[in-house]
């Protein structure tokens, strides 16, 4: 257990310290973790060995709850409705018509029987909102562009699972006919939508009504209820990673006490959750198999990424506003990332017969993709002139809720608290911190230096 612990926390550490290492080479961050797990494994200089395929896939979809979840509660709701057009088609159709694009050069170029390859194309047919978000960051990219690119990727990973749950029960003998997988793909839709929408309403009246006073508490009420909408939108047939995605939206645009520190919390263990996935994902795969694929999988890299994504884009977005240059830059967006290398894992656990095969031909494109794509994806909008002009007047947009959370602070005095029978002039409180307020019950109390705190009292702090 100790050397296990020990290993779980240099892996962290290298990871932390390969940031820095990152920006200099100006390699995508998410490709360096990939990388750290690969050295760290049984044919690496770490000489782990790991080939748990049915773990890493339990991880994985563990780790995909926070990262879809905190990707969505920072949605705006105002952007996701300007490009809910042009990104919800490219999150459905989109992920359908890459499928059957990715299934027929898979078909034509491998050994993999017209079943596998349709099930291949639709482990690649989504974009990942991780490795999409860790190369753009906090760019100043075009809003419109930037905002569909980053739903489109959050969203159609959804899709995406829909379609392998299905192909994969065609494997089966008593699998669905294909009036069968509609319904599959609707029910999957409806309840997921459904369920989503009524979780991300009911959350925070929740918590409010548990009053709730502490940040830390309402972080891991969000968190059970995030469990909670997943599990059970999957135990009633629905898809569980499209309702934590609604669910996150309607929360993110709600107004509630701690949201911008609950956000930054839910940030951390995004973060976490993609460090743990992709060095896991590392340790998983034998670099030693991947050179039997590299031809064929460099071929496929490029049909895939470029080819079918640039024929899907401009097909889909022919009809909005959207110019020449912008659809070419939405194309080269379409990064992999570890999403389909995790759902690669899912042909494992079945047991196909060339589930190996798959798992090391998307590990390949998805390396391939993060490499080439997320490397020139910055030039390549400044060479487009896709980047907004900052604004030289020295002003900063300052978001009104975050201000309030960072400039006040809320405490609750509890009855074992050191506070309760003190006066505030008895308190030794910092010298930037101020009481601003005090409320007891229904009453505002002025805070002179003679008032005497009470248990049940709230105290507004000012932190200069």
């Amino acid at each position: 257990m100790e050397y296990k612990v020990l290993t779980a926390g240099i892996l962290l550490f290298i990871s932390l310290f390969s940031i820095r290492l990152s920006k200099k080479v100006q390699v995508p961050l998410l490709i360096m973790f990939l990388f750290i797990g690969i050295l760290a494994g049984s044919e690496g200089i770490g000489g782990i060995y790991f080939d748990d395929a049915e773990l890493t896939q339990q991880i994985g979809n563990f780790a995909l709850l926070f990262i879809l979840f905190s990707s969505a509660l920072e949605t705006k709701k105002s952007d996701a409705l300007s490009s809910l057009y042009p990104s919800g088609i490219l999150a459905t159709l989109g992920v359908f018509l890459t499928t059957l694009f990715a299934a027929f050069f898979a078909f034509i170029l491998t050994d993999f029987t017209p079943k596998e390859a349709l099930l291949f194309g639709a482990i690649v047919s989504s974009t990942d909102a991780a490795a999409v978000v860790s190369v753009l960051g906090d760019s100043n990219l075009k809003k419109k562009v930037k905002t569909v690119i980053e739903i489109e990727s959050g969203s159609n990973d959804p899709m995406a699972y829909a379609l392998i749950l299905f192909i994969i029960s065609m494997f089966k003998t008593d699998g669905p006919s294909i009036l069968g997988g509609i319904f599959f793909l609707i029910k999957q839709i409806v309840i997921g939508g459904a369920l989503g929408v009524v979780f991300g309403k009911i959350t925070l009246p929740i918590g409010k009504f548990l009053k709730i006073e502490r940040e830390e508490f309402l972080t891991i009420h969000l968190i059970a209820f995030l469990f909670i909408c997943f599990s059970l939108t999957s135990i009633l047939g629905g898809n569980g990673f499209l309702a934590i995605y609604l669910m996150g939206i309607l929360i993110g645009n709600e107004r509630f006490s701690f949201k911008i520190n609950s956000f930054r919390n839910m940030r951390v263990l995004s973060w976490l959750m993609q460090i743990m996935m992709f060095v896991l994902l590392g340790l998983l795969v034998f670099p030693s198999q991947l050179g039997k694929v590299m031809i064929s999988g460099s071929i496929l890299a490029i049909l895939i990424t470029i080819v079918s994504r640039t024929a899907v884009v401009f097909l889909l977005l022919e009809k909005f506003n959207y110019n020449l240059k912008e659809k070419l830059f939405i194309s080269w967006a379409g990064l992999k990332g570890a999403v389909p290398i995790i759902f690669s894992t899912m042909a494992i656990t079945e047991g196909l017969r060339k589930s190996q095969s798959m798992f090391n031909m998307v590990f390949y494109i998805v390396v391939f993709s993060v490499i080439i794509q997320g490397m020139t994806l910055k030039p390549l909008a400044k060479f487009f002139n896709l980047f907004e002009k900052e604004k030289d007047n020295g002003l900063t947009e300052i978001n009104l809720e975050e201000l309030e959370e960072l400039s006040i602070k809320r405490l609750f005095v509890e009855k074992d608290s050191e506070y309760v029978n003190k006066a505030i002039k008895e308190l030794t409180l910092p010298k930037s911190m101020h009481i601003i307020s005090i409320r007891r019950g229904d009453k505002d109390i002025i805070p002179s230096g003679d008032v005497v705190l009470k248990v049940g009292d709230k105290i507004l702090l000012s932190i200069i």
